[in-house]
């Protein structure tokens, strides 16, 4: 099955079936934008260890961007014996690894994640372990290819990981990528990115030889009676219709080595890809920790950073695992408090004496003189919040990490949380003020409490010149700040881990010392 004047007998060299110009080199490690790539300690540690241990691995393909897998850029894709399991789970805990799950029910047989961060890189490190290698389309992988102990047996050191022997990559590089073409949606996903595909196989046909790799197939799969040359020649150069079908040719040479039937995996397929796309679409992630969800704060005075660190915390969580952001400073109105709030900035306007920046002035406070007007408000926003954290903890419960901006305080400090104490309660004007205050407060009491609380800090000169550069209706307000510094700085959060961050510093390495301490809680 030639193309362009080439034919499988020719003696043409499989390496000039690659365009020049088309190979990747291994080294040196720099990315894109022309900066150093920093390896990941995590990562060092996980290798050194396995050689120590002895365990029988090797990172079985993808090879060409090991440096990149290296320092935290790729997925680890590593192929273990199953009789070493035991001793790799142990090593993979140590070096900080956490197993996680598919949320969707997508996981195969044989394979599982684990996910680690390394603050030295600022990223997730994503390992996929294989006990037993099965490959296909990325969605239901519906092959099994049986060569685990021949691979391991065939393998030699690269950066300081084994990897499999050029000939062997080759053969499984050529069976995969074919197989691939026998899904229409693996098809767009793999012929997104199809320089890649052709940089890899001349990265690969550089340190193979053919013969070699030839022999190997013919051992490893004799259904595949398929010249491997013509494999190569379909994906060096062959057009997405003669991919597609020397694909099916793949195949069906190896329909005796399918893990489901044409049946149970087109279901599989059509679940999959539909939950795929859903989750997308909701802009969520599939994986979510083994150990469950977690709700995680962040509160501090205003101008401390609080809503740019929990976006920076979400993303950075957010590019392997289930996150969901929320601000329970500003909660969606239900149907209770839809059409109230809407006659609030008229109130409030007519009124001056209800503006919030009233109460908040510490002889207001003192006094505990609240308006009916103002009591109402403070139990609807209760309702709101309680409405806003009884769904979050829904999914929370499914196995999401849930990141709040702000979080309601256990003491009546009167942000976020429960504004009247009992000598508010005492003084209210009315047996119905009182009511209405008891059950606000009765709302905050049985509220969920937050795993973690990142309390952040930052001098006040530093909050003020924040607020002045901030966005936002009304422009800067540096009396706001004032007035609730002090309430918000003695806001306490009981039966929840504090964890006390000073936001003053560069804003990478704040981040990153948030995220440690938010992965170190779940």
């Amino acid at each position: 099955m030639g193309h362009d004047g080439y034919s499988s007998s020719d003696p043409m060299p499989a390496e000039s079936l690659v365009a020049p110009g088309t190979t990747v080199p291994l080294a040196p490690i720099t990315s894109k934008d022309g900066s150093d790539l920093r390896p990941s300690s995590i990562e060092l540690m996980l290798f050194a260890e396995l050689e120590r241990q002895g365990i029988r691995y090797c990172h079985w393909k993808s090879n060409i961007r090991l440096d990149k897998t290296l320092c935290g850029r790729e997925d680890i894709d590593l192929l273990v014996h199953p009789s070493d399991a035991d001793a790799f789970q142990r090593i993979i805990n140590e070096c900080g690894f956490k197993l996680a799950v598919s949320r969707m029910g997508a996981g195969h047989a044989g394979v599982f994640h684990a996910l680690a961060w390394d603050p030295d890189v600022g990223r997730l490190l994503d390992l996929h372990a294989y006990h037993q290698l099965v490959s296909g389309d990325s969605f239901v992988k519906s092959f099994r290819f049986p060569v685990e102990e021949d691979l391991l047996a065939r393998t030699a050191p690269l950066m300081g990981v084994h990897i499999p022997d050029p000939a062997s990559e080759l053969v499984l590089f050529l069976l995969r990528m074919l197989l691939k073409h026998n899904s229409i949606v693996e098809i767009v996903k793999v012929n997104a990115h199809y320089d890649e595909c052709r940089d890899e196989l001349s990265w690969l046909l550089q340190r193979s030889d053919i013969n070699e790799a030839a022999a190997l197939c013919e051992d490893w799969f004799p259904s595949v009676q398929i010249p491997i040359r013509q494999m190569i020649d379909c994906i060096a150069k062959g057009s997405i219709p003669l991919r597609v079908a020397m694909g099916m040719r793949v195949a069906w040479a190896l329909r005796y080595h399918r893990r489901l039937g044409h049946a149970a995996a087109g279901f599989s397929r059509i679940m999959r890809v539909g939950k795929h796309f859903a989750m997308r679409f909701r802009s969520r992630r599939n994986l979510s920790l083994l150990t469950g969800g977690a709700w995680i704060a962040l509160v501090g005075p205003k101008g401390t950073g609080k809503s740019t660190l929990a976006k920076l915390v979400a993303e950075t969580l957010g590019k392997n695992l289930d996150v969901k952001t929320i601000h329970l400073g500003k909660p969606p109105a239900t149907w209770l408090s839809f059409l109230p709030r809407l006659f609030v900035p008229a109130v409030r306007k007519a009124l001056p004496n209800e503006r919030l920046s009233e109460y908040e002035k510490p002889e207001r406070r003192a006094e505990r003189r609240y308006s009916t007007f103002f009591v109402v408000g403070k139990l609807l926003v209760a309702y709101d919040r309680r409405r806003l954290l009884t769904r979050s903890m829904r999914a929370m419960s499914s196995g999401t990490i849930v990141i709040s901006d702000r979080c309601p305080a256990t003491n009546a400090t009167g942000l976020d949380g429960s504004a009247f104490d009992d000598l508010a309660i005492t003084q209210a004007g009315s047996p119905f003020q009182r009511w209405l205050m008891e059950r606000e407060r009765s709302i905050y009491r049985r509220l969920p409490k937050p795993r973690l609380v990142l309390k952040l800090s930052a001098p006040i000169a530093t909050a003020l010149k924040r607020d002045l550069a901030r966005r936002k209706p009304g422009g800067p307000d540096p009396n706001a700040v004032l007035r609730r510094w002090t309430l918000e700085s003695e806001a306490e959060f009981a039966k929840s881990i504090l964890c006390s961050i000073d936001t003053d510093g560069d804003l990478e390495e704040t981040m990153r010392k948030a995220v440690t301490c938010v992965w170190q809680s779940v």
